[in-house]
């Protein structure tokens, strides 16, 4: 990775108009953090994205996944070692379309110290100042030493700049104390003021995209499925671990908007007791036709729902969702659900559910299972794998995983999907 952030710099320096935004010390040779925030003008990023693909090409490292929005284009990159790392890309210093600094001034300030460019200590402090208090919340205080700096090397600079976007109401003391709907209002009457034209363009093509987004699925959602005691919540945990850099955010089974289909029976008294025995997730008696369809569409409504209210939210914010079974356990476990249901019926729904980009399916001996598990018997663990053979060689987004090697094999080859899957950068 050293060498491929050596040669981004390198290029960036000679070809492009940019600056780091912050924790720029130690660059290009040294970045504890593992991402970069980045500065480009829309014209210089679109120039960039077509060079990128070469760039990590030629230093052997991957796309793991791009996200887009108004304000970023984020690329998660994975090197040899299968260690990801993430660069964001920063085009505007907007929130909701209203402007809260001027990226072309910003960059006119720019400041070069031998190896990068990077921002003066007041533009450092700034950006994530305005965006904390917009959103009402508190500088972080991670960053402490950051405002401690830019108040002494430039607070003068800092305070007139905040006064002004107050509209003469005071300026850091003001901004620390002031609720962030007055803080908003502010900002729009300062974005109005400072260029009427420009402030109107700009929040309309924020509001487009915004509509445009409702209708994709950015990020990534990824599910991880297979026989109880197949070893992926070890495999999934690691995962999660080395893409620290995003942590993905895990669910177990569906987005759970509905509750416990047993608790609600519970509630409006149709049933006595709950079984909570979660540990003998296969000791339900069988049910009936009606009774399965009754599952069936409550599971349908949470997934539909519940992606629309818990997951794409998260997705929109370029998180990684991954998923601990999601339908695919239901279209081949379904005695695990309590639904007896034709698996082909099943397996049919999932084309009106949020689908996963990518399923991972967990493949290990049933000798070693057994071992694990002693809920199922050989005959089940066989039923399970024959019906996952069957999903997966008529859906592309499906895809075996051998994990009867080590959890870090079994990470290295989802790694190994995923990026050559995602392609590069358009």
């Amino acid at each position: 990775m050293k060498t491929f952030l050596a040669n981004l710099f390198d290029v960036l320096n000679r070809e492009y108009r940019y600056a780091v935004l912050r924790n720029f010390k130690g660059l290009p040779d040294d970045n504890p953090s593992r991402d970069i925030d980045i500065l480009l003008s829309r014209g210089e990023l679109s120039r960039l994205r077509g060079v990128l693909p070469q760039l990590m090409a030629q230093d052997h490292c991957r796309i793991l996944y791009t996200n887009e929005d108004n304000q970023f284009f984020t690329v998660v990159i994975i090197d040899d070692d299968h260690e990801a790392f993430q660069l964001d890309f920063q085009r505007n210093f907007a929130w909701m379309g209203i402007d809260l600094l001027d990226e072309e001034r910003v960059l006119d300030q720019r400041v070069f110290n031998g190896r990068i460019y990077h921002l003066p200590p007041s533009l450092t402090f700034l950006p994530k100042y305005l965006y904390s208090r917009i959103l009402g919340a508190e500088y972080p205080s991670k960053y402490a030493d950051v405002r401690l700096s830019a108040i002494a090397e430039d607070g003068e600079k800092i305070n007139a700049y905040l006064n002004r976007m107050s509209g003469g109401r005071g300026g850091l003391e003001y901004w620390d104390a002031t609720g962030k709907w007055t803080l908003r209002c502010h900002a729009f009457a300062a974005a109005l003021k400072c260029d009427f034209s420009r402030a109107m363009r700009r929040m309309g093509e924020f509001l487009w995209r915004y509509f445009l987004d409702l209708f994709r699925r950015r990020g990534l959602m990824v599910s991880f499925s297979g026989p109880d005691g197949c070893g992926k919540t070890t495999v999934i945990e690691l995962l999660r671990q080395r893409l620290a850099v995003n942590t993905p955010v895990l669910f177990h089974f569906r987005p759970s908007l509905l509750p416990n289909l047993g608790e609600v029976a519970h509630k409006a008294r149709i049933i006595d007791e709950v079984d909570r025995d979660f540990n003998q997730p296969h000791r339900g008696n069988r049910t009936g036709l009606v009774s399965s369809l009754i599952r069936l569409a409550y599971y349908a409504f949470d997934y539909s729902f519940g992606y629309l209210i818990a997951v794409m939210p998260l997705r929109q914010r370029k998180h990684i969702i991954f998923f601990d079974r999601y339908f695919t356990d239901v279209i081949v476990d379904g005695e695990r659900s309590r639904i007896y249901l034709k698996p082909g019926f099943l397996a049919f729904w999932r084309f009106f559910l949020p689908r996963c980009e990518y399923n991972f399916l967990f493949r290990v001996d049933s000798e070693t299972i057994l071992k694990r598990k002693t809920e199922l018997t050989k005959e089940d663990i066989d039923v399970i794998y024959s019906r996952l053979e069957l999903l997966s060689s008529k859906d592309r987004r499906y895809h075996w995983i051998d994990n009867n090697g080590t959890p870090e094999s079994a990470v290295n080859q989802i790694l190994d999907i995923l990026t050559k899957k995602q392609g590069f950068v358009r």
